[in-house]
């Protein structure tokens, strides 16, 4: 095991919260969830601030747009591929060791860009040291709740995730606000002061497992009282992770969540300049992509309500088809109603499916190497990120206008819906 521990004051403070809530009526994995949503909420809000950040940073270190962009391009890259790494060390040192790790790397990584005297010290230190840190509280927010609940499983996690949604609605206004008063440099150090109050509270409420805390799990578990997870060498952990990556219904799920981002990570990055290409205004842009994220918070919690009920599945199937539908009539018909009305429905279908990504992985491979496995299947969208920005501006430089581009985008993320309802070719106990 890892030597590092906890200091005496704050592992007492810990455990007297957790004891006190043991005793109440509540079961506590809605607990942890608070702990994941604060979680959640801040690791999305500081990674979308970037556009909030290109303005000033450019104009501090006189860089072009495309430099600039490097900063959320590395940021993406580290957060996602580096999540199979950090999800293996969750599974094997637990949440509350990785969380200490987080809180180092995000304040060291946002106190260096606060500090930074050259362009290239702000890449290094936000889009690598402290997305290292996010890409660990990323993982935990993602792949903590699957383990307290089964029954409601994919609403717990949504509701966990959330956050995520409410951190893009709302932290960019905010950090505009800040910059504005405190300049561009500060306003790192009062994220990093709000990282800071997420990652505490995560801490005193988080726990790997019920029975890491003697936590009455009741009703919520109807096949198996999750088991502590320990004893194991790396060898039969890395083995054990092995196999389970070698089987098909591993390949599909990687497939699927590896496609399905595609068409979403074109329209988050384009949509604003596609309403302005469509002739119509910029704002209505704006308003669009506003109403993404907030259609994105309310399916974390009605499309894993829905997904209890019918399967993770079934719904991850149903909202790819409504995000790549709308996405299509986007195209045939460009006109402000129809562009805010279906960015509606684009945001809902994309919601869902970013709720539903962990629960798939518990449902179908267990909690044991979740947080490896989960964060494998992150390598397919970081790639997803990445690739599709690229591959639609390239198409629209090549046709002159978004229609092609966008819609050859949602025919292939409607290939992804097939693999999401060929989980039960493969398997049936989803």
């Amino acid at each position: 095991m890892v030597p590092w521990g906890k200091p005496p004051l704050v592992r007492g403070i810990r455990n007297r919260t957790q004891r006190r809530l043991l005793e109440s009526d509540r079961y506590y994995g809605w607990y942890v969830v608070v702990g994941c949503f604060a979680l959640s909420l801040m690791t999305a809000g500081t990674m979308f601030s970037f556009s909030v950040f290109l303005g000033p940073v450019l104009a501090e270190f006189d860089q072009t747009y495309a430099s600039t962009s490097l900063l959320f391009s590395i940021q993406s890259l580290v957060t996602f591929t580096g999540a199979a790494v950090l999800g293996f060390a969750m599974d094997r040192y637990g949440v509350q060791r990785l969380l200490l790790v987080a809180a180092g790397l995000i304040a060291l990584g946002l106190l260096g860009a606060s500090r930074a005297p050259s362009f290239y010290w702000v890449v290094a230190s936000y889009s690598v040291v402290a997305a290292a840190g996010m890409g660990i509280t990323f993982v935990v927010a993602y792949t903590t709740p699957p383990r307290w609940f089964e029954r409601r499983r994919s609403l717990a996690t949504g509701v966990a995730v959330s956050g995520w949604g409410v951190g893009i609605v709302a932290m960019p206004p905010f950090v505009e606000s800040v910059i504005g008063q405190l300049g561009w440099q500060a306003t790192y150090l009062v994220l990093g002061g709000l990282f800071a109050v997420a990652i505490a509270i995560a801490f005193v409420l988080l726990a790997d497992r019920p029975s890491a805390i003697g936590a009455e799990t009741g009703e919520e578990f109807v096949t198996r009282q999750p088991a502590a997870n320990g004893g194991r060498s790396v060898r039969s952990q890395l083995d054990a992770t092995l196999e389970t990556m070698l089987t098909p219904l591993f390949a599909v799920v990687f497939l699927a969540l590896l496609v399905v981002f595609i068409p979403a990570n074109a329209v988050l990055v384009y949509v604003v300049d596609f309403a302005e290409a469509a002739g119509l205004t910029r704002e209505i842009g704006v308003i669009a992509l506003s109403l993404i994220g907030v259609m994105n918070v309310v399916a974390k919690f009605t499309a894993g309500w829905a997904a209890d009920a019918i399967g993770t599945d079934r719904m991850l199937a149903a909202c790819t088809g409504l995000m790549c539908v709308a996405l299509l009539a986007m195209v045939a018909v460009p006109t402000p109603a129809t562009l805010l009305a279906l960015s509606a429905v684009f945001g809902f279908g994309y919601g869902g499916i970013a709720a539903l990504m962990s629960p798939l992985v518990a449902n179908l491979f267990g909690t044991d190497d979740l947080g490896t496995l989960f964060g494998l299947t992150c390598i397919g969208f970081a790639v997803a990120g990445v690739a599709a920005p690229y591959a639609v501006g390239v198409g629209v430089d090549r046709f002159g206008s978004y229609d092609v581009p966008f819609a050859a985008a949602a025919v292939i993320g409607l290939i992804s819906a097939a693999f999401f309802l060929a989980v039960r070719v493969v398997r049936t106990d989803v």
